[in-house]
Protein backbone atom coordinates (compact mmCIF):
# COMPACT_ATOMS: atom_id res chain seq x y z
CA UNK A 1 0.00 0.00 0.00
CA UNK A 2 1.63 3.25 -1.11
CA UNK A 3 1.21 6.35 0.98
CA UNK A 4 0.13 9.58 -0.71
CA UNK A 5 3.02 11.52 -2.20
CA UNK A 6 1.94 14.43 0.01
CA UNK A 7 3.12 12.54 3.09
CA UNK A 8 6.37 10.91 4.16
CA UNK A 9 6.37 7.57 5.97
CA UNK A 10 8.89 7.66 8.79
CA UNK A 11 10.39 4.72 10.64
CA UNK A 12 9.94 4.61 14.40
CA UNK A 13 12.46 7.07 15.81
CA UNK A 14 14.08 7.11 19.20
CA UNK A 15 13.22 10.68 20.09
CA UNK A 16 9.53 11.18 19.29
CA UNK A 17 6.73 12.37 21.49
CA UNK A 18 3.00 11.83 21.57
CA UNK A 19 1.75 15.31 20.77
CA UNK A 20 5.13 15.93 19.03
CA UNK A 21 7.66 18.53 20.09
CA UNK A 22 7.19 21.95 18.58
CA UNK A 23 9.91 23.18 16.28
CA UNK A 24 12.82 24.53 18.27
CA UNK A 25 11.41 23.41 21.60
CA UNK A 26 12.90 20.61 23.67
CA UNK A 27 9.79 20.10 25.79
CA UNK A 28 7.39 17.31 24.78
CA UNK A 29 3.65 17.74 25.04
CA UNK A 30 1.93 16.10 28.02
CA UNK A 31 0.81 12.50 27.49
CA UNK A 32 -2.39 12.80 29.50
CA UNK A 33 -5.51 14.80 28.83
CA UNK A 34 -5.81 17.79 31.21
CA UNK A 35 -8.38 17.36 33.97
CA UNK A 36 -9.64 20.91 33.39
CA UNK A 37 -11.38 19.71 30.23
CA UNK A 38 -13.56 17.14 31.98
CA UNK A 39 -17.31 17.16 31.68
CA UNK A 40 -20.08 14.69 32.31
CA UNK A 41 -22.01 15.51 29.14
CA UNK A 42 -22.80 12.34 27.16
CA UNK A 43 -20.98 11.60 23.92
CA UNK A 44 -22.65 10.65 20.68
CA UNK A 45 -21.78 7.93 18.20
CA UNK A 46 -22.92 7.01 14.72
CA UNK A 47 -22.37 4.14 12.30
CA UNK A 48 -22.79 4.27 8.56
CA UNK A 49 -23.19 1.50 6.01
CA UNK A 50 -20.65 1.48 3.20
CA UNK A 51 -21.55 3.13 -0.06
CA UNK A 52 -20.88 1.56 -3.44
CA UNK A 53 -17.10 1.15 -3.88
CA UNK A 54 -15.36 3.47 -6.33
CA UNK A 55 -14.85 2.00 -9.79
CA UNK A 56 -11.28 3.31 -10.18
CA UNK A 57 -8.90 0.42 -11.00
CA UNK A 58 -6.36 1.91 -8.61
CA UNK A 59 -8.78 1.31 -5.74
CA UNK A 60 -9.88 -2.18 -6.82
CA UNK A 61 -7.97 -3.83 -3.98
CA UNK A 62 -9.81 -1.98 -1.19
CA UNK A 63 -10.92 -4.40 1.51
CA UNK A 64 -14.62 -3.58 1.82
CA UNK A 65 -14.91 -5.78 4.92
CA UNK A 66 -12.58 -3.40 6.75
CA UNK A 67 -14.29 -1.07 9.21
CA UNK A 68 -12.64 2.35 9.42
CA UNK A 69 -13.49 4.54 12.40
CA UNK A 70 -12.68 7.94 13.89
CA UNK A 71 -13.01 9.18 17.47
CA UNK A 72 -13.41 12.95 17.20
CA UNK A 73 -12.13 15.42 19.77
CA UNK A 74 -14.13 17.99 21.72
CA UNK A 75 -15.25 20.84 19.50
CA UNK A 76 -16.89 18.13 17.42
CA UNK A 77 -18.10 17.99 13.87
CA UNK A 78 -18.80 21.37 12.37
CA UNK A 79 -15.65 22.89 13.87
CA UNK A 80 -14.53 23.90 10.34
CA UNK A 81 -11.11 22.58 11.34
CA UNK A 82 -9.31 19.39 12.28
CA UNK A 83 -12.37 17.35 13.27
CA UNK A 84 -14.08 18.17 9.98
CA UNK A 85 -10.90 17.36 8.04
CA UNK A 86 -10.70 13.93 9.67
CA UNK A 87 -14.39 13.43 8.86
CA UNK A 88 -13.65 14.17 5.22
CA UNK A 89 -11.01 11.43 5.31
CA UNK A 90 -13.60 9.08 6.81
CA UNK A 91 -16.17 10.09 4.18
CA UNK A 92 -13.62 9.43 1.45
CA UNK A 93 -13.01 5.97 2.94
CA UNK A 94 -16.76 5.31 2.83
CA UNK A 95 -16.81 6.33 -0.83
CA UNK A 96 -14.12 3.73 -1.53
CA UNK A 97 -16.28 1.03 0.05
CA UNK A 98 -15.02 0.85 3.63
CA UNK A 99 -17.51 0.34 6.42
CA UNK A 100 -17.27 3.36 8.72
CA UNK A 101 -18.28 4.56 12.17
CA UNK A 102 -17.40 7.49 14.40
CA UNK A 103 -17.86 8.97 17.86
CA UNK A 104 -17.88 12.54 19.13
CA UNK A 105 -16.54 13.64 22.52
CA UNK A 106 -18.33 16.26 24.59
CA UNK A 107 -15.47 16.33 27.10
CA UNK A 108 -12.26 14.58 28.14
CA UNK A 109 -14.16 12.04 30.21
CA UNK A 110 -15.64 10.66 26.97
CA UNK A 111 -12.37 9.71 25.29
CA UNK A 112 -11.81 6.21 26.65
CA UNK A 113 -15.50 5.29 26.45
CA UNK A 114 -15.76 6.51 22.86
CA UNK A 115 -12.77 4.45 21.78
CA UNK A 116 -14.17 1.39 23.55
CA UNK A 117 -17.53 1.90 21.84
CA UNK A 118 -15.82 1.80 18.46
CA UNK A 119 -13.89 -1.32 19.47
CA UNK A 120 -17.17 -2.95 20.52
CA UNK A 121 -18.69 -2.01 17.14
CA UNK A 122 -16.03 -4.09 15.40
CA UNK A 123 -13.80 -1.33 14.05
CA UNK A 124 -10.60 -2.62 12.44
CA UNK A 125 -8.95 0.82 12.31
CA UNK A 126 -9.53 3.61 14.83
CA UNK A 127 -8.03 7.07 14.41
CA UNK A 128 -8.32 9.41 17.37
CA UNK A 129 -8.26 13.13 16.65
CA UNK A 130 -6.18 15.51 18.73
CA UNK A 131 -3.42 15.41 21.32
CA UNK A 132 -5.88 15.49 24.23
CA UNK A 133 -6.76 11.86 23.53
CA UNK A 134 -3.18 10.67 24.07
CA UNK A 135 -3.62 8.69 27.27
CA UNK A 136 -6.86 7.00 26.20
CA UNK A 137 -5.27 6.12 22.86
CA UNK A 138 -2.13 4.65 24.44
CA UNK A 139 -4.19 2.43 26.73
CA UNK A 140 -6.39 1.22 23.86
CA UNK A 141 -3.40 0.50 21.60
CA UNK A 142 -1.72 -1.64 24.24
CA UNK A 143 -4.92 -3.53 25.12
CA UNK A 144 -6.03 -4.26 21.53
CA UNK A 145 -3.03 -5.34 19.49
CA UNK A 146 -5.21 -6.76 16.69
CA UNK A 147 -6.77 -3.34 15.98
CA UNK A 148 -4.92 -0.63 14.00
CA UNK A 149 -4.83 2.74 15.75
CA UNK A 150 -3.73 6.15 14.56
CA UNK A 151 -3.74 9.58 16.15
CA UNK A 152 -3.92 12.99 14.51
CA UNK A 153 -1.35 15.51 15.78
CA UNK A 154 0.61 12.86 17.65
CA UNK A 155 3.38 10.31 17.48
CA UNK A 156 4.30 7.65 20.03
CA UNK A 157 6.15 8.72 23.18
CA UNK A 158 8.83 6.03 23.19
CA UNK A 159 10.56 7.45 26.26
CA UNK A 160 7.42 6.96 28.35
CA UNK A 161 5.55 4.14 26.61
CA UNK A 162 8.26 2.00 25.05
CA UNK A 163 8.83 1.23 21.34
CA UNK A 164 6.20 2.29 18.83
CA UNK A 165 3.68 -0.58 18.66
CA UNK A 166 3.11 -2.45 15.41
CA UNK A 167 -0.56 -1.38 15.55
CA UNK A 168 -0.06 2.39 15.90
CA UNK A 169 0.52 5.12 13.31
CA UNK A 170 1.24 8.69 14.36
CA UNK A 171 -0.12 11.41 12.04
CA UNK A 172 2.00 14.49 12.65
CA UNK A 173 2.37 17.76 10.78
CA UNK A 174 5.26 20.23 10.71
CA UNK A 175 2.75 23.05 10.66
CA UNK A 176 5.27 25.62 11.89
CA UNK A 177 6.70 25.55 8.36
CA UNK A 178 3.40 26.60 6.79
CA UNK A 179 2.65 29.04 9.60
CA UNK A 180 5.99 30.74 8.94
CA UNK A 181 4.76 31.55 5.43
CA UNK A 182 1.47 32.85 6.85
CA UNK A 183 3.33 34.97 9.42
CA UNK A 184 5.49 36.47 6.68
CA UNK A 185 2.37 37.36 4.68
CA UNK A 186 0.76 38.89 7.77
CA UNK A 187 3.80 41.07 8.45
CA UNK A 188 3.82 42.17 4.82
CA UNK A 189 0.15 43.13 4.84
CA UNK A 190 -0.31 44.60 8.34
CA UNK A 191 -0.59 48.39 8.40
CA UNK A 192 -0.02 48.66 12.15
CA UNK A 193 2.80 46.13 12.31
CA UNK A 194 0.94 44.33 15.11
CA UNK A 195 -0.34 40.76 14.74
CA UNK A 196 -2.09 38.81 17.49
CA UNK A 197 -2.27 35.07 18.13
CA UNK A 198 -3.55 32.74 20.84
CA UNK A 199 -4.14 29.03 21.31
CA UNK A 200 -6.81 26.80 22.76
CA UNK A 201 -4.40 24.91 25.02
CA UNK A 202 -0.63 24.84 25.24
CA UNK A 203 0.20 21.69 23.33
CA UNK A 204 2.78 21.31 20.58
CA UNK A 205 0.05 20.84 17.98
CA UNK A 206 -1.00 24.41 18.84
CA UNK A 207 2.28 26.12 19.62
CA UNK A 208 3.83 24.97 16.35
CA UNK A 209 1.43 27.33 14.59
CA UNK A 210 2.38 30.14 16.95
CA UNK A 211 6.09 29.44 16.54
CA UNK A 212 5.63 29.69 12.80
CA UNK A 213 3.85 33.03 12.98
CA UNK A 214 6.63 34.33 15.22
CA UNK A 215 9.33 33.08 12.83
CA UNK A 216 7.58 34.45 9.75
CA UNK A 217 7.32 37.91 11.26
CA UNK A 218 10.99 37.76 12.31
CA UNK A 219 12.00 36.77 8.78
CA UNK A 220 9.99 39.62 7.28
CA UNK A 221 11.54 42.12 9.69
CA UNK A 222 15.01 40.85 8.79
CA UNK A 223 14.35 41.18 5.06
CA UNK A 224 12.69 44.61 5.23
CA UNK A 225 14.21 46.31 8.27
CA UNK A 226 10.79 46.59 9.89
CA UNK A 227 9.62 46.07 13.47
CA UNK A 228 6.37 44.12 13.12
CA UNK A 229 5.56 42.20 16.30
CA UNK A 230 3.47 39.29 17.50
CA UNK A 231 1.17 39.62 20.51
CA UNK A 232 0.06 36.52 22.42
CA UNK A 233 3.16 34.38 21.97
CA UNK A 234 6.83 34.67 22.94
CA UNK A 235 8.56 31.85 21.06
CA UNK A 236 11.83 32.25 22.95
CA UNK A 237 10.12 31.75 26.32
CA UNK A 238 7.34 29.49 24.98
CA UNK A 239 4.74 31.52 26.84
CA UNK A 240 1.60 33.18 25.61
CA UNK A 241 -2.18 33.52 25.57
CA UNK A 242 -4.39 30.41 25.76
CA UNK A 243 -8.13 29.96 26.17
CA UNK A 244 -7.90 27.08 28.64
CA UNK A 245 -10.89 26.18 30.77
CA UNK A 246 -13.35 23.42 29.98
CA UNK A 247 -14.24 24.60 26.46
CA UNK A 248 -11.07 25.86 24.75
CA UNK A 249 -12.08 24.75 21.25
CA UNK A 250 -15.79 25.62 21.03
CA UNK A 251 -16.32 29.08 22.53
CA UNK A 252 -16.61 31.64 19.69
CA UNK A 253 -17.76 34.33 22.14
CA UNK A 254 -14.42 34.00 23.92
CA UNK A 255 -12.73 34.19 20.54
CA UNK A 256 -14.46 37.49 19.79
CA UNK A 257 -13.38 38.82 23.16
CA UNK A 258 -9.74 37.86 22.61
CA UNK A 259 -9.71 39.40 19.14
CA UNK A 260 -11.09 42.67 20.50
CA UNK A 261 -8.36 42.66 23.16
CA UNK A 262 -5.71 42.37 20.45
CA UNK A 263 -7.43 45.08 18.39
CA UNK A 264 -7.30 47.38 21.43
CA UNK A 265 -3.53 46.77 21.48
CA UNK A 266 -3.18 47.81 17.86
CA UNK A 267 -3.46 44.49 16.04
CA UNK A 268 -5.03 44.54 12.59
CA UNK A 269 -4.44 40.82 11.94
CA UNK A 270 -5.23 37.94 14.33
CA UNK A 271 -4.24 34.29 13.94
CA UNK A 272 -6.28 32.11 16.33
CA UNK A 273 -5.29 28.48 16.92
CA UNK A 274 -8.33 27.32 18.83
CA UNK A 275 -10.79 25.47 16.62
CA UNK A 276 -14.34 26.80 16.82
CA UNK A 277 -13.29 29.39 19.40
CA UNK A 278 -11.17 31.00 16.72
CA UNK A 279 -14.19 31.39 14.46
CA UNK A 280 -15.37 34.12 16.82
CA UNK A 281 -12.07 35.94 16.34
CA UNK A 282 -12.43 35.79 12.57
CA UNK A 283 -15.93 37.24 12.91
CA UNK A 284 -14.57 40.05 15.08
CA UNK A 285 -11.81 40.87 12.60
CA UNK A 286 -14.35 41.04 9.79
CA UNK A 287 -16.44 43.50 11.80
CA UNK A 288 -13.33 45.58 12.54
CA UNK A 289 -12.29 45.54 8.86
CA UNK A 290 -9.12 43.70 9.81
CA UNK A 291 -7.80 40.32 8.74
CA UNK A 292 -7.39 36.85 10.18
CA UNK A 293 -5.26 33.79 9.47
CA UNK A 294 -7.22 30.53 9.30
CA UNK A 295 -6.19 27.28 10.94
CA UNK A 296 -5.92 23.64 9.73
CA UNK A 297 -8.07 24.03 6.61
CA UNK A 298 -8.76 26.75 4.04
CA UNK A 299 -11.22 28.66 6.17
CA UNK A 300 -12.15 31.01 3.33
CA UNK A 301 -13.93 27.95 1.96
CA UNK A 302 -15.16 26.44 5.22
CA UNK A 303 -16.33 29.82 6.58
CA UNK A 304 -17.40 31.65 3.40
CA UNK A 305 -19.36 34.18 5.43
CA UNK A 306 -16.05 35.43 6.84
CA UNK A 307 -14.00 35.09 3.65
CA UNK A 308 -13.58 38.85 3.33
CA UNK A 309 -11.45 38.79 6.48
CA UNK A 310 -9.42 35.63 5.81
CA UNK A 311 -6.05 36.54 4.37
CA UNK A 312 -4.87 32.92 4.13
CA UNK A 313 -4.85 29.76 6.28
CA UNK A 314 -2.08 27.51 7.58
CA UNK A 315 -3.24 24.08 6.46
CA UNK A 316 -2.73 20.40 7.32
CA UNK A 317 -3.85 17.65 4.94
CA UNK A 318 -5.46 15.65 7.74
CA UNK A 319 -8.06 14.19 5.37
CA UNK A 320 -5.37 12.65 3.16
CA UNK A 321 -3.42 11.31 6.15
CA UNK A 322 -6.60 9.76 7.57
CA UNK A 323 -7.60 8.07 4.33
CA UNK A 324 -4.08 6.85 3.58
CA UNK A 325 -3.85 5.30 7.03
CA UNK A 326 -7.10 3.38 6.54
CA UNK A 327 -5.93 2.13 3.16
CA UNK A 328 -2.57 1.11 4.59
CA UNK A 329 -4.23 -0.74 7.48
CA UNK A 330 -6.68 -2.54 5.22
CA UNK A 331 -3.75 -3.66 3.10
CA UNK A 332 -2.19 -5.43 6.08
CA UNK A 333 0.07 -2.77 7.57
CA UNK A 334 -1.32 -1.97 11.03
CA UNK A 335 1.32 0.59 11.91
CA UNK A 336 4.65 0.80 13.67
CA UNK A 337 5.58 4.03 11.92
CA UNK A 338 4.60 7.68 11.71
CA UNK A 339 3.68 10.14 8.99
CA UNK A 340 5.04 13.67 8.95
CA UNK A 341 3.45 16.29 6.72
CA UNK A 342 5.90 19.01 5.62
CA UNK A 343 6.22 21.74 3.02
CA UNK A 344 8.56 19.47 1.09
CA UNK A 345 5.98 16.71 0.64
CA UNK A 346 2.88 18.92 0.53
CA UNK A 347 1.56 17.69 3.88
CA UNK A 348 1.25 21.31 5.07
CA UNK A 349 0.89 24.60 3.21
CA UNK A 350 -0.93 27.91 3.06
CA UNK A 351 -4.25 28.54 1.36
CA UNK A 352 -4.71 30.86 -1.64
CA UNK A 353 -5.45 34.50 -0.92
CA UNK A 354 -8.79 34.24 -2.76
CA UNK A 355 -10.67 37.56 -2.77
CA UNK A 356 -7.86 39.24 -0.82
CA UNK A 357 -5.22 38.51 -3.46
CA UNK A 358 -4.92 42.20 -4.31
CA UNK A 359 -4.21 43.02 -0.66
CA UNK A 360 -0.94 41.05 -0.69
CA UNK A 361 1.88 43.01 -2.39
CA UNK A 362 3.45 41.29 -5.39
CA UNK A 363 6.84 41.53 -3.71
CA UNK A 364 5.55 39.62 -0.69
CA UNK A 365 4.10 36.88 -2.90
CA UNK A 366 7.46 36.43 -4.63
CA UNK A 367 9.31 36.37 -1.31
CA UNK A 368 6.90 33.83 0.17
CA UNK A 369 7.37 31.53 -2.82
CA UNK A 370 11.13 31.70 -2.33
CA UNK A 371 10.78 31.20 1.43
CA UNK A 372 8.68 28.09 0.83
CA UNK A 373 11.43 26.66 -1.36
CA UNK A 374 14.10 27.50 1.20
CA UNK A 375 12.22 25.92 4.12
CA UNK A 376 11.43 22.82 2.07
CA UNK A 377 15.08 22.42 1.09
CA UNK A 378 16.36 23.06 4.61
CA UNK A 379 18.16 26.27 3.62
CA UNK A 380 15.95 28.14 6.12
CA UNK A 381 15.14 26.53 9.47
CA UNK A 382 12.17 27.79 11.45
CA UNK A 383 13.92 27.06 14.74
CA UNK A 384 16.61 29.64 13.94
CA UNK A 385 14.02 32.42 14.18
CA UNK A 386 12.47 31.51 17.53
CA UNK A 387 15.06 33.26 19.70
Amino acid sequence: MQVSRRLIALGAASAIFIGACSGGSATPAPTTAPSTAATTAPSTAASEAPSTPAESPSEAAVNTDWKACVAFDTGGLGDKGFNDLAKKGLDDAKTLGFQVAYSEAQGATDYAANIQRLIDEGCNSIITVGFNQAQATVEAVKANTDIAFGQVDAVWDEATNGPTPANFSGLDFQIDEAATLAGYVAAGVSKSGVIGTYGGQQFAGVTRFMDGYYAGIALYNKAHGTTAKLLGWDAAKQTGTFVGGDNPWGDPAKGEQLAKTFIDQGADIVAPVAGGTGNGSIKAMLAAKGYAIGVDTDQSLSLPEYAAALLTSAQKVIDVATLDTFKKNAGGDLGGENYLGTLANGGVGIAPFHDLDSVVPAEVKTEVDKLKEDIASGAVKVADYLK
